[in-house]
């Protein structure tokens, strides 16, 4: 079972999606990194499809499934990727540069995925 998205991360997609820019679309398959731990990330993703296996130090945390918001905690931490986020099934994923997002609004998703991790 995925988590299911937040009305959070509905604005979020809706920003992302028909806001300025076009992001860009990755097809990844089944086992595909979109984000390495440790990396230097810049960029938020929406994920279109699929389901992405969320891991940090090898352990795997969670899977989310179409409509998360993935990768914001590079953006408004340090500049590195904290998770490794990999294709459980095949996907398809936004990215989108960090400045297509207002930066409240990721700061707000990044304190509910921190709650998450306290619970789970």
């Amino acid at each position: 079972m995925t988590a299911a998205e937040t009305a959070l991360e509905r604005q979020i997609s809706t920003t992302i999606m028909r806001g300025g820019a076009r992001p860009e679309i990755r097809r990844l398959r089944t086992g595909m990194a979109l984000a390495e731990q440790g990396q230097p990330g810049q960029e938020i993703f929406l994920l279109l499809d699929g389901v992405i296996a969320v891991s940090v130090d090898g352990t795997q945390l969670a899977e989310v499934g179409p409509g998360a918001i993935l990768g914001e905690r590079a953006v408004l931490e340090r500049g590195l990727r904290t998770a490794t986020l990999r294709a459980a099934t095949d996907c398809v994923a936004a990215a989108a540069a960090a400045d297509a997002v207002d930066m409240d609004r990721l700061r707000e998703l990044e304190r509910l995925h921190h709650r998450e991790d306290a619970v789970g």
